[in-house]
């Protein structure tokens, strides 16, 4: 009865905190949205990001619902550029853009990954 009692709550030591972190969210809402708008671009590129979509749609989740309905407007402005650019400089612009949020969200991870460490 004893260690049953001490497993229990040795457990519980352990396990609270993975609880709380898994629950709040794991980017701040600038991260989010840097990786949102860089998976768009990706996304109407042609590449494939269905990985990257489920990581961000599970992010989504833990998200304020300001940051979210800010993604998905930032993902729809994406799209609607994407299907409207039919010159050669409308395609370069859009490669452009997509470089500079790529790299915008490479930034941020990495400086995530330094204050992590």
């Amino acid at each position: 009865m004893r260690f049953a009692l001490i497993a229990t709550t040795a457990a519980a030591v352990v396990a609270v905190p993975f609880a709380m972190a898994a629950a709040g969210p794991q980017m701040s809402s600038n991260e989010f949205l840097a990786a949102v708008r860089c998976t768009a671009y990706e996304d109407v590129s042609g590449a494939q990001i269905a990985d990257a979509r489920y990581q961000l749609n599970a992010e989504a989740q833990r998200q304020t619902a300001d940051t979210v309905a800010a993604a998905e407007a930032e993902v729809s402005a994406i799209a609607r550029q994407a299907v409207n650019s039919q010159t050669p400089a409308d395609q370069a612009m859009l490669r452009s853009q997509r470089a500079a949020a790529c790299s915008t969200a490479d930034i941020a991870v990495g400086a995530e990954e330094e204050t992590a460490a």
